[in-house]
C-alpha cells in the first residue's frame, strides 16, 4: 500500500541525518531549498507507489480470471454452464466463455470436483434446484449431454473427466427412539422426521453423513428421552442399500430420507414410551 507523502518525507529526513556531509542542512524554514527538494522526491515516490498499487490490482484481477485447472476451478465452471447456449467460444481475453452472460440459463446450483489419485480421472458432480424450495435434483439426460459437451470444450488438454448428475441418495434408518409418554406420539414422530431432514439438508454438497451427528439431531428433539444405537444404510439409485457404521460419503452429492413405501423413517424407526 502506498505511503503518504509525509511518511516518505520523514524517512528521507531520517536517512539525511545519517550523512555527515549533509549536517549543515538544518534550516527549519518550509521553503528551504533542501526541504523543497526532499518534498519533491517524496511526492514523486508516492505517485510511483500509487501506480504500483494500481498495477497490482490489475494483475490480481487478471490472475483471478485465469484458468488454473484445479478441481475447484472445474466446479466453478460447472455452475457457469448455460443451458441451450451454443455461443461458447474463445473470448478476446483468451479464456473460453459465453458471448452473452445469461444467469437465468445457469441451472446448476451445486457442483464439486474431485480427482482420483489412482486413476488420475477428475470426477465432477452437479445438481440443479428441485421443484421444492431448498431441494436438489439431477439434470435430465439431455442437460447432462450438454454439460459434458461444455466440459469437452473448456477442459485442459489431457484431463480425463467424468461428469455425472444423479438422483439423491436415499438414507434408511432403523433403531429405537425412547420418548416421553406424556407427549403425543404423532407429534414426536413428526418432530423426529423434521430433525432428520434438517440434518441432511444442512450437509454441504458432496458431504458426508455421520451416524453420531445424525443421532445427535434426533436426541435434541423435545420429548425424546434417548436413542438406541441406530442402524443406517444408504442406497444409490436402484442398488441395494449399503450399511455403514460411522460415515457415508454421498454418491450423488446430496441425500434424502428413504421414500420407498414401507421403508420410510417411520416404518423402520420404533418409538417406545419411556417414563424415566
Amino acid at each position: 500500500m502506498a505511503r503518504t507523502t509525509l511518511e516518505i518525507d520523514a524517512e528521507l529526513a531520517a536517512a539525511q541525518a545519517g550523512y555527515p556531509e549533509l549536517a549543515a542542512l538544518t534550516s527549519p524554514s518550509a521553503t528551504a531549498l533542501h526541504r523543497l527538494w526532499r518534498f519533491v522526491v517524496a511526492t514523486c515516490a508516492q505517485m510511483l507507489e500509487i501506480l504500483w498499487d494500481r498495477h497490482r490490482v490489475d494483475v490480481d484481477a487478471i490472475v483471478a480470471r485465469a484458468a488454473v485447472g484445479t478441481p475447484g476451478w472445474y466446479a466453478d465452471r460447472a455452475k457457469e454452464w448455460q443451458k441451450d447456449d451454443g455461443t461458447l467460444a474463445v473470448q478476446p481475453s483468451g479464456a473460453i466463455g459465453y458471448a452473452t452472460l445469461n444467469p437465468a440459463a445457469r441451472i446448476i446450483t451445486q457442483a464439486t470436483a474431485k480427482e482420483n489419485a489412482q486413476t488420475g480421472k477428475l470426477f465432477i458432480k452437479g445438481a440443479k434446484a428441485g421443484t421444492t424450495a431448498g431441494t436438489l435434483a439431477a439434470l435430465s439426460n439431455a442437460e447432462l449431454v450438454e454439460v459434458r459437451g461444455y466440459f469437452d470444450r473448456i477442459r485442459f488438454a489431457g484431463t480425463r473427466l467424468e461428469v455425472v448428475s444423479r438422483d439423491a441418495d436415499r438414507l434408511q434408518v432403523s433403531g429405537i427412539v425412547y420418548y416421553d409418554p406424556l407427549l403425543d406420539l404423532t407429534a414426536v414422530q413428526a418432530a423426529v422426521g423434521t430433525a432428520a431432514r434438517t440434518y441432511l439438508a444442512a450437509l454441504d454438497f458432496d458431504g458426508q453423513v455421520y451416524v453420531s451427528r445424525f443421532t445427535d439431531y434426533l436426541q435434541a428433539v423435545a420429548g425424546v428421552r434417548d436413542v438406541a444405537p441406530l442402524a443406517l444404510a444408504a442406497r444409490v439409485g436402484t442398488a441395494a442399500p449399503l450399511a455403514f457404521d460411522r460415515v457415508y460419503e454421498t454418491a450423488a452429492g446430496y441425500i434424502v430420507l428413504e421414500d420407498t413405501p414401507g421403508a420410510g423413517l417411520l416404518d423402520t424407526l420404533q418409538f417406545v414410551p419411556n417414563g424415566q
